[in-house]
């Protein structure tokens, strides 16, 4: 490899600042752009897997009140 090549090599991996601020951009506007509340996507599950949603949910229902009185027994023995 000769200076040229390096040189071409090393500003290939080293962007200019207006390169970086346009990658900036962009990978901003991109994140922005996949950034949704939790309860649209809950509701786009929901249209596409309603059963799924729902099971889903009876589970973590059935946990929250099989879990408490379990951590009560817990924190007593403890």
């Amino acid at each position: 490899m000769n200076d040229d090549q390096l040189a071409n090599a090393w500003t290939a991996l080293d962007p200019s600042p207006s390169q970086r601020r346009r990658m900036s951009i962009r990978v901003s506007s991109w994140l922005d752009a996949k950034e949704s509340s939790l309860a649209s996507e809950w509701l786009a599950l929901l249209k596409l897997h309603p059963i799924a949603v729902l099971s889903a949910t009876g589970v973590a229902a059935c946990f929250v009140v099989v879990a408490t009185p379990l951590r009560w027994v817990a924190y007593s023995v403890l």
